[in-house]
């Protein structure tokens, strides 16, 4: 089981993240280090906080070695009763209050922790509503003004980016509920303890509705005061590449290997050695605007919610690109896949590669035997004996000489390695498929010979259908040539703009 993940996502559905605090053991003292574990000098100590609450702690001979055991030992405790106290923990030669999560009516101890305490003080009390900010440069939350709150859209409900935007400006939000008269609820929602709206229903439904409402008058309060734009720009493609040396739009090439337009756009940016850019400007309320530059030019462009505003501009962009430029396709993720190699087809052509090798009669070994009076066959007087020359058997792990496990149909290298440099030193342009059958070591092993032929090797699905794939690297302008003549080359088709 992977705690991590298990943890990580187990928190994000509270709204917020863990902290992982990382420290190498060598700067811990010995006396602080558990006495019941046997710890490497090199390794590290992970601490785990959750809203400034202490979790775990984990120890390891790796920053994640410690995280995983540090969040696994959380997702046990989690799994009992449990309580949040304060209590006296150290670091260095000092204590300090820190809140702790522990099993409820247990007073465990403590490691020491691994960060300043005096900063989870400080960021606790932001946190809480109604307390100063410690920070002597801001000054008090409560003396900024409710109409300088700055909304940030991180969040799918109102509830969520009210809370992430108090947070952000470090000012106050507020829900007080009132029992009604005709048993519903009423929640009033406070900035900065000034009233901005209310709703009714149940305690749940009311709260969403007052936050509803809340989130419409701030975005209607700051489209009115005319802010100034919030404009963030995300780059993909050759960033190594001289700023100043811009790529001509007419030569460019699309390249599809996938049903997302966005990364339809970012393949064919890597494809041509371009660099697209996204760029977004914050419009009125929840509104962006999504522009796609490449190579400086303007392709498209869309308007919407920032989580799929970036999907409707690349789409469109993709199309207007379509339109002009030839569209390379690559079909290897559609469909069956043919031709792949199988388990026992790589053993069989390693099996007739050793026919082909057999020991012949100018073999040294063989003209000693012959003197000596062997004829063929079994050695011994009788022929009793081996017939077939002794094995190599090629250890590729940690495993001794002498250790004889039975590998039953595990592929050898050399039985990959034959079938990769014959593929290398042909012709072909088909590209090698290897079957879903094979483990991760056999694939492992095939990248990195793949790599010494100076051939391309990618790995493709998940879990049990994941398959690998060998091919040539190929020059744009080449692939472009062969596609041009052939229409297509492995699993590669062209289209050109008068086709579609």
């Amino acid at each position: 089981m992977n705690y991590t993940y298990l943890l990580t996502r187990s928190i994000q559905a509270c709204k917020t993240n863990p902290e992982y605090i990382y420290s190498p053991l060598k700067k811990i003292s010995p006396g602080d280090l558990p006495k019941n574990k046997k710890l490497l000098k090199e390794g590290f100590a992970c601490e785990v906080r959750c809203q400034n609450v202490y979790l775990t702690t984990g120890y390891a001979g790796s920053k994640n070695g410690s995280r995983d055991r540090a969040t696994e030992l959380a997702v046990m405790l989690l799994q009992k009763s449990v309580e949040v106290k304060v209590v006296q923990r150290k670091f260095k030669n000092t204590t300090h209050d820190d809140l702790v999560l522990c099993e409820s009516g247990t007073s465990p101890e403590f490691p020491p922790a691994l960060k300043q305490l005096d900063d989870f003080i400080a960021a606790m009390k932001e946190c809480v509503p109604g307390q100063p900010n410690s920070d002597p440069q801001q000054g008090p939350s409560s003396a900024k003004h409710w109409t300088n709150f700055v909304l940030t859209e991180n969040a799918s409900d109102a509830i969520g980016i009210l809370n992430n935007s108090a947070s952000f400006n470090k000012m106050t939000i507020e829900y007080k509920y009132i029992l009604m008269p005709n048993r519903q609820w009423r929640c009033r929602v406070y900035l900065q303890d000034h009233f901005l709206a209310e709703g009714y229903g149940t305690k749940k439904t009311s709260k969403h509705a007052a936050a509803d409402e809340a989130l419409k008058i701030l975005q209607k309060t700051q489209s009115n005061a005319g802010a100034t734009k919030t404009v963030q720009v995300q780059k993909v493609g050759n960033a190594g590449r001289d700023p100043g040396k811009k790529k001509d739009l007419k030569d460019l090439v699309v390249y599809e290997n996938s049903m997302n337009p966005v990364c339809t756009l970012n393949d064919t940016a890597q494809f041509n050695k371009m660099t697209v850019e996204y760029v977004f400007e914050r419009m009125t309320g929840m509104r962006w605007k999504c522009k796609v530059m490449l190579e400086n030019e303007l392709i498209a462009e869309a308007i919407g919610v920032k989580k799929i505003v970036k999907h409707v501009a690349a789409e469109e962009a993709v199309k207007v690109l379509k339109k002009t430029q030839p569209t390379v396709v690559n079909n290897l993720k559609k469909g069956t896949i043919e031709d792949v190699i199988s388990r026992n087809e790589i053993c069989g052509r390693s099996a007739e590669e050793a026919l082909k090798q057999q020991i012949k009669e100018d073999n040294i070994g063989n003209q000693i035997l012959r003197k000596m009076g062997w004829t063929g066959g079994g050695l011994g007087k009788s022929g009793e004996g081996i017939r077939e020359p002794i094995a190599v058997k090629e250890q590729f792990k940690r495993e001794g000489l002498g250790l004889d496990v039975e590998r039953g149909s595990k592929i050898a290298k050399k039985d990959i390695e034959q079938i990769i440099q014959n593929y290398a030193f042909s012709d072909s342009k088909i590209d090698l498929t290897f079957s879903t059958e094979l483990t991760n070591d056999e694939r492992r092993q095939i990248h990195q010979i793949a790599q010494k032929y100076g051939l391309k090797s990618k790995s493709h699905g998940q879990g049990r259908d994941r398959y690998l794939v060998v091919s040539r690297k190929r020059r744009k302008e080449d692939l472009l040539d062969q596609l041009k003549q052939d229409g297509q080359v492995g699993h590669y088709e062209l289209i050109m703009p008068q086709d579609k």
